[in-house]
C-alpha cells in the first residue's frame, strides 16, 4: 500500500489550477518527504514548483520539457534532498497515461532514480478533478514501479482525488445527496485504522460501516467477557471468549460482504505498528494514555489524519461526572501533547518492560479497578466524532478541533460554560516548542 499526502491544501490548489489554466498539456511537479521508502511508498507534499509554457513544446509524438529544464529540476531536487513526482494534464479523462507518456516513462524512471536512489520518483496524470499517480524506487539495480493506493488532501475539506469512477449503492443511495459526489467518493477509497474495538471501537466500526467506508483495519487483542456486553455492540452472549477484533470484522461484513475488513492484534509500546503508517484516518477508541500517546506519534510522523475518542464515568467522589471527548490531530496542527490530553506517567508504566510492569503492580502502581461505562455515553461521543468527519469529508464545513461533552453538567473547566452540553471547544494553536509534533513538522 502506498499513498501520496498533500497535507497543505493550496500546494493541491495551485496544481490543479495550472493544471485548468491553459488550452494544451501543462506540467508541475510535487516536492516530496519520505514518511516510508521502498515497493510501497509514502510521501508528504512539501512544496509545488509550476512549468511556465515557454519550457514546454509540442511536435508529432506530444507535449515534452525542454531538457535544460528537467536538469534544473532534477538537479534542484539532488541538494534540495527532496523527491520528485511529475505531474501533467489530459483535457480528457479519466486520467490515465497515454502511449507516449508510457514510451517516456521507462527511461526516465531509471535516469531520475540512478540520480537519486534514496528517494522517489512519481509520475502523475491530471484530468477531471482527479489524479492518476504512479511511483518508481530503485532497489539494488531495480527499478521497481507501482500505483499509489491514495491521493489525499488534507485541509477545509478532507478529499481523495485518485477515484476513477463514479461511486454507486443503492444501500447509500439516500445519503449521496448530503456527501456530494466528492465526498462519498472519499468514503468510498478511505483506508481507516480503528484501534479498540471494545465499547467506543466496536460502535465506531459498525457507523463507519453504515456510512460506506469499505477498508477498514481492526485493532485488538481484548476478548469479549461478560461485563462487556452492556456496550460491546458488535457482540452478542455466544461471542463470549472470543477475540474482540474477529467478532467486529464479522458484524461488520454482516453489513455489506463487500467490506475489506482486517483483524490486526493491540498495539505495543516496542513492536511497532507499520500497517498504521499508509491509510487515511486513524480513529483512536482507547482508554489509556500509552497506547493514545502512540497513535498520536504515528499520525503526526506520518502526517495522517487521527481522531482520538474518549469517555469517561466518575462516580466517587460526588458528584457524578458523566462525559468525554473527541480531538481532531491534523497534520501541522496542535497534537494532543500541546492539547495537554496526555498524563506522563500512564505513557511511562506503559512503555515499560512486561516485567517492571509486573513489579510495578505489586507496588500498587496501575491496579486502579476498572472504570464505569455505559453504552449511551459511547453512542454519543462516536457519533459527534462521525459528525465532525462527514461535515468535513462533505465540505460542510471545517470539523471543530475538540468536541467536549457533559451529560450531568460537573465537567466545566475554568473559563467554560458549564451545564449539560456536546459542544467544541475554542480551537487552539500548537505549541511551538512540542517535543512531539514541532520537530517533525
Amino acid at each position: 500500500m502506498s499513498s501520496v499526502k498533500f497535507t497543505d491544501p493550496d500546494h493541491w490548489n495551485v496544481l490543479e489550477a495550472h493544471m485548468t489554466g491553459g488550452r494544451g498539456e501543462r506540467f508541475a511537479f510535487a516536492h516530496t518527504r519520505s514518511v516510508r521508502l521502498g515497493p510501497e511508498p509514502i510521501v508528504e507534499v512539501v512544496a509545488v514548483e509550476l512549468i511556465d509554457d515557454m519550457e514546454v513544446s509540442f511536435d508529432d509524438s506530444g507535449w515534452h520539457l525542454a531538457d535544460d529544464t528537467l536538469d534544473r529540476v532534477h538537479n534542484a531536487a539532488i541538494v534540495g534532498d527532496y523527491g520528485l513526482i511529475e505531474f501533467h494534464n489530459h483535457q480528457l479523462g479519466p486520467p490515465a497515461f497515454s502511449r507516449t507518456d508510457e514510451a517516456g516513462l521507462k527511461p526516465m524512471a531509471a535516469y531520475v532514480t540512478s540520480l537519486m536512489p534514496d528517494r522517489l520518483y512519481g509520475a502523475g496524470v491530471y484530468a477531471d478533478g482527479r489524479v492518476h499517480v504512479e511511483h518508481w524506487t530503485r532497489h539494488n539495480e531495480e527499478v521497481l514501479r507501482g500505483r499509489f493506493r491514495s491521493v489525499s488532501i488534507v485541509g477545509d475539506q478532507l478529499r481523495l482525488v485518485n477515484a476513477t469512477s463514479p461511486t454507486t449503492s443503492v444501500r447509500l443511495s439516500r445519503q449521496e445527496s448530503v456527501l456530494g459526489a466528492f465526498g462519498a467518493q472519499t468514503l468510498a477509497g478511505l483506508r481507516v485504522a480503528i484501534v479498540g474495538a471494545g465499547g467506543t471501537g466496536s460502535y465506531a466500526a459498525l457507523t463507519l460501516a453504515y456510512l460506506g467506508i469499505r477498508d477498514m483495519l481492526i485493532f485488538d487483542d481484548d476478548l469479549v467477557e461478560v461485563s462487556n456486553l452492556n456496550r460491546l455492540v458488535t457482540a452478542v452472549h455466544a461471542d463470549l471468549g472470543a477475540p474482540k477484533n474477529l467478532v467486529t470484522r464479522r458484524r461488520i461484513r454482516e453489513i455489506d460482504p463487500d467490506l475489506h475488513v482486517v483483524a490486526m492484534g493491540g498495539i505495543e509500546p516496542h513492536g511497532g505498528s507499520p500497517e498504521l503508517d499508509d491509510v487515511d484516518l486513524i480513529v483512536g477508541c482507547i482508554d489509556h494514555d500509552g497506547p493514545r500517546d502512540l497513535l498520536n506519534q504515528i499520525a503526526v510522523d506520518t502526517a495522517t489524519p487521527y481522531i482520538d475518542i474518549a469517555t469517561g464515568v466518575l462516580t466517587n467522589p460526588a458528584p457524578t461526572c458523566i462525559g468525554g471527548r473527541v480531538i481532531l490531530v491534523t497534520p501541522g496542527g496542535p497534537c494532543l501533547h500541546c492539547l495537554g490530553e496526555l498524563d506522563p506517567g500512564e505513557i511511562s508504566r506503559w512503555s515499560k518492560s512486561p516485567t517492571q510492569q509486573a513489579l510495578d503492580r505489586q507496588h500498587g502502581y496501575g491496579t486502579q479497578a476498572s472504570n464505569p461505562a455505559i453504552v449511551h455515553l459511547n453512542g454519543l461521543a462516536v457519533n459527534a466524532a462521525i459528525a465532525e468527519l462527514v461535515a468535513w469529508i462533505a465540505g460542510h464545513r471545517r470539523p471543530a478541533q475538540f468536541v467536549e461533552i457533559d451529560l450531568t453538567g460537573n465537567l466545566a473547566r475554568s473559563g467554560a460554560p458549564s451545564g449539560v452540553r456536546v459542544a467544541p471547544r475554542q480551537p487552539v494553536a500548537k505549541t511551538m516548542d512540542c517535543f512531539s509534533c514541532h520537530p517533525a513538522r
